[in-house]
């Protein structure tokens, strides 16, 4: 019998890392469910994990996050209004990727 799940964990990283970590997590045996989101200031493609665990896992998925969700910086186009900008976009430096991680305890959970 499998240990009961007493944590859910809400991970949102980016798109490009979405790939790597959906397969270590499914390699792990770690089930989750996936919701794509949008926004932030570079307004590229997020993913929503949602992941109901053993408290006995959790270090071993937060190893997973840690390999697969490395913060990185690069440049991005400034969005900028007045037609002098157009021609020639401002750039400017940004933090990308590293995943975002809510850990909730469970008091309950029933599958059906």
């Amino acid at each position: 019998m499998p240990a009961p799940i007493d944590y859910l964990i809400i991970v949102t990283v980016t798109g490009e890392q979405l790939g790597e970590l959906t397969q270590r997590l499914v390699e792990g045996k770690f089930y989750f469910t996936h919701i794509e989101s949008s926004g932030g200031i570079i307004q590229k493609a997020t993913a929503n994990l949602l992941i109901g665990i053993a408290h006995e896992r959790r270090e071993a998925l937060m190893d997973i996050f840690q390999k697969c969700c490395q913060r990185r910086r690069t440049y991005i186009p400034a969005r900028m209004e007045p037609a002098s900008y157009q021609s020639h976009p401002v750039m400017i430096e940004a933090e990308i990727g590293g995943a975002d991680i809510y850990t909730f305890e469970i008091e309950r959970f029933e599958q059906f």
